[in-house]
């Protein structure tokens, strides 16, 4: 009994961990609205793996 409660355990537990780390965003980003953004640079682009998003004025990372 105790090995078929131990899967189950590990199964649900592994989810979970899943979608924590899922919605973690990276240094320098800030969660809003379900993404991570980042304020736009005055002079320069925006950082490596994020795009430029106009209607929110702001660097969204992908």
């Amino acid at each position: 009994m105790l090995l078929k409660c131990t899967w189950l355990l590990l199964l649900v537990l592994s989810l979970m961990a899943g979608t924590l780390a899922g919605s973690v965003c990276p240094s320098g980003f800030n969660a809003e609205s379900s993404r991570c953004v980042q304020q736009r640079p005055i002079h320069g682009s925006c950082p490596p793996g994020s795009t430029y998003s106009l209607n929110i004025n702001k660097c969204v990372h992908a």
